[in-house]
């Protein structure tokens, strides 16, 4: 997305911290789509159309028929399977240390000099790896970081 197009620093500031909020919470993304699959999984059940059939009613006092719980889970496990894929994707596009660093200080939220220190490289050199990862990692998740 950003492979062509000149950006500001301030907006790439902003959108490297989206990158990074989506890559520490990579793990949680995995979690979520197994719990939204067995909330999924229940909801389809029969026994539990039967026990709401006539719909559940929400904080606000809403009616939520079963038909609609599923489409609301389904379209939240479709965004959050998206964003995991697509960095799966992206992942298997960076060199080993990149990986390595991605890693440990997103996935593993380690801090930089604790990577540096596993990785066996300093910290300044980890951070032009960063800068790297970046850079990549905006062209290959420029769609999806927008979410």
């Amino acid at each position: 997305m950003y492979l062509h197009q000149e950006i500001s620093k301030s907006e790439r500031k902003k959108l490297v911290k989206n990158i990074e909020k989506h890559l520490k919470n990579y793990n949680n993304y995995k979690v979520a789509i197994l719990n939204l699959n067995k909330q999924l999984e229940f909801i389809s059940s029969k026994e539990s159309k039967e026990q709401i059939f006539a719909g559940d009613i929400n904080a606000r006092g809403i009616i939520i028929h079963p038909q609609t719980s599923i489409d609301r889970l389904s379209y939240e496990l479709q965004q959050i399977e998206l964003i995991k894929e697509s960095i799966d994707v992206s992942m298997s596009e960076l060199t080993e240390v990149e990986r390595q660093f991605v890693t440990y200080r997103y996935f593993k939220n380690w801090s930089i000099e604790k990577s540096a220190m596993e990785i066996g490289y300093s910290d300044k050199a980890l951070f032009v790896i960063r800068n790297q990862v970046m850079d990549k990692l905006l062209i290959s998740l420029g769609s999806v970081i927008l979410m």
